[in-house]
Formats: C-alpha cells, structure tokens, sequence
C-alpha cells in the first residue's frame, strides 16, 4: 500500500516540476524570439491604436483583436486543403507596452500554431515584426512610406497572405494619427483641487451646540382662544353627564314601578 502511495507522490511530483521546467522554457523561447523597440515621447495608446489599424487595414475581419491595458492580442486562424491531408494553423500577435520615463517600451511576439499544438509553436520571422513596426511608424507619422508585402515576403505570411487578407490596402497621409506625444497630455487635475464638500470642516460635537433640544422647556400656548375652546369643552362635558344623570333616574323609576306592578297583582 505504501509502495503505491509512494509511486504516486513521486509522479505528481515529477509532473509539476516538468510542466513548471516546460512553462520557463516556453518563457525563454518567447523572449528570444521577441523584438523590442523604444519610442521617446509617444504614448501606449497612440501606439496601440497604429497597431489596430495596420492589421483591420491588412485584413479586415480576418484578425481578431483582443485589447488589454497594456497589451493587445491578434490572431488569425487558417484552414489549408492538401491532397492527404488539412491543417488548421493559427497565427497569434502580442503586443506589449511598458509607458514609463515618458517612453513607452514595445515588445512584440509573433508565432504560429499548428493544429492546436501549443506546446511547439513556430515563431514567425523577425522580418515580419520589422514590417509591423515599419507600417506602425507610417500611423505614427515616423515613416513617409507604406512597407508593401512584395519583397523578403512569401505568399502565405502572417501579414501578406494574399488568398485570406483580400482587404489589404495601402492608407494615406491623411490616415496618420495626431496627438500621439505624451507631452501633450493635459494633467490630470488632483482631487485636491476638487471642489469637495467633505473638506469642509464639520464640527458634530454636542458640547457646541448653543441649546440642546431636550433641555428645552415645553411652550404650551395659554392664548386667549385657547382657554375659551377649553371652557366649551368643560360645559359640554357638563351637559353630557346632566343628561346621563337624567335617563339613568329615568331607568331607576322605570323599574321601581314595574316592580310596584308585579307586587299588586300578587
């Protein structure tokens, strides 16, 4: 019994520190075949949105665009036809962005998964991240030409696929986003200078109140109309009980003279 707990233990073991050893490798690989680039005064946002628009002007709804804080992620999925066989590739962008020291800092990934396998991707050439960069910089106003896929390009390239990006186009200048410097960015107000009411000073204590509503003496009104409504009510109250007085007599002789009745007939 113990053999096989020990089996156990030592197998779960051995496959986390192999899927750990795994997931650093894929890290390592990653950052190898990562290209960087630094651009001095020109904001993550300006720099996201040249992105989007290369690759919606590449290929239209062919790319699917998923928008983070710091990164955005592109894929495109493809399906080829062989005599034998097909196969279902997947072609993913991360593009990440660190704005710091009034620069922002672009990491770019781009590799290829064939038929799910994850776990061996291949990475696409550092060629095609220079033509991403290349029509970023057009977007930007950092480049007066357009890159065109029709040189170091085969046919089926992430960005020059001519069977699946029908959509490409080349922009013009007038395409070329404005206000991308950080500089231009207006402060940000503090909230210091908010008007705020809850800066005021609000003093609740009780001891600084000039009079406490409990210890204040009742002011009952012992005006003159006030004293005549109760003088009415005390004479009808009289007048109720002379009546009562009256029909309770009534009662009385009522009963004493049924009684003489009953007394005489006997």
């Amino acid at each position: 019994m113990y053999k096989y707990l020990l089996i156990f233990v030592l197998t779960f073991f051995t496959g986390c520190f192999s899927n750990k050893n795994l997931s650093v490798d894929v890290e390592k690989k990653d950052e190898r075949n990562s290209t960087k680039r630094v651009y001095k005064d020109i904001s993550k946002d300006a720099i996201f949105e040249a992105a989007k628009r290369t690759f919606i002007l590449t290929g239209g709804l062919e790319f699917r665009i998923d928008s983070y804080r710091d990164s955005i992620i592109v894929s495109k999925t493809k399906l080829s036809h062989y005599p034998f066989y097909t196969n279902v590739s997947e072609d993913r962008w991360q593009i990440s962005i660190e704005e710091k020291d009034n620069s922002s800092y672009v990491k770019v990934l781009a590799k290829r998964i064939n038929n799910f396998d994850d776990k061996n991707p291949i990475y696409l050439s550092s060629s095609l991240h220079e033509l991403l960069f290349d029509r970023i910089d057009f977007y930007l106003g950092l480049k007066d030409n357009w890159s065109s896929c029709l040189v170091d390009f085969s046919l089926d390239d992430a960005l020059c696929d001519i069977i699946d990006l029908k959509f490409y186009s080349n922009p013009t200048k007038e395409d070329v986003l404005k206000n991308i410097y950080i500089s231009q960015r207006k402060p940000s107000k503090k909230l210091i200078d908010t008007k705020d009411i809850l800066l005021d000073d609000i003093s609740f204590s009780v001891d600084e109140q000039s009079e406490d509503i409990l210890s204040q003496e009742d002011n009952i009104d012992t005006s003159s109309e006030t004293r005549e409504f109760d003088a009415e009510i005390l004479e009808l109250d009289k007048k109720i009980n002379r009546n009562l007085d009256k029909t309770l007599d009534k009662i009385d002789d009522s009963l004493e003279d049924k009684e003489e009745a009953n007394e005489s007939n006997k």
